[in-house]
């Protein structure tokens, strides 16, 4: 497996030996650590109890109570519903599975002048969106807050790659719709689209950065 992988707003270093959420780290144990990065490292396989008990706690007897608390705290770490999982899924009977497909981490922003700039617009105001994840919530730590009737507290993340952007929604119990269209997996977005999470619409703006010194400007 690779250094770093990315899946949804976290970061799994092996080198730190960090799981970091839009940057911030966030504790885990050693054992939770690893039993996230060897399910990451095999994902979508489901691995049994033993085989993770195996690797976890070579030639140690532990009852599998300690496997299931593991799992919980993975889950916690995720913000993860064991009911409706988006990361960790418990396979009845056998095992555990890391569900959600990862990638590489965005590597750092392209300098000034050699790729787009982004913004989102609201009828009460507009952020500018840099590289990396921009979380869209009700929960007052994440990067775009709105206490607005029908969102959740992790409702999407706007991802910002270089020249490209994607949604995707989080989990959320009302949806998130691109246009007319319930997304359903990071899909990309475009100048002008609109993304609707709970009552709030928003506007998404991308303006290519001119190579010369020439200044262009955002049209709210």
């Amino acid at each position: 497996m690779k250094a770093r992988v990315a899946f949804g707003s976290f970061v799994l270093d092996l080198e730190t030996r960090e799981l970091r959420r839009s940057g911030t780290p966030v504790p885990l144990s050693p054992k939770g650590f690893q039993m996230l990065e060897i399910l990451v490292a095999n994902a979508p396989k489901a691995l049994s109890k033993s085989e993770l008990q195996h690797r976890l706690w070579p030639d140690t007897f532990v009852v599998e109570k300690n496997l299931a608390n593991l799992a919980g705290e993975i889950r916690d770490a995720l913000g993860d519903d064991a009911a409706r999982p988006r990361f960790l899924r418990t396979v009845q009977r056998f095992g555990y599975a890391f569900r959600e497909q990862t990638r590489e981490p965005a590597g750092p922003r392209a300098p000034e002048g050699t790729t787009s700039r982004f913004r989102l617009v609201w009828p009460e105001g507009h952020s500018t969106l840099a590289e990396g994840d921009h979380v869209i919530g009700r929960d007052p730590d994440v990067e775009l807050f709105f206490d607005a009737p029908g969102i959740s507290r992790r409702h999407a993340v706007i991802r910002i790659s270089g020249r490209d952007a994607t949604v995707e929604d989080l989990g959320s119990k009302n949806g998130t719709f691109l246009g007319d269209r319930r997304v359903d997996r990071p899909t990309r977005v475009a100048n002008d689209d609109t993304i609707r999470v709970g009552s709030v619409l928003l506007t998404f703006k991308a303006v290519r950065a001119p190579e010369s010194t020439k200044t262009e400007r955002f049209r709210t």
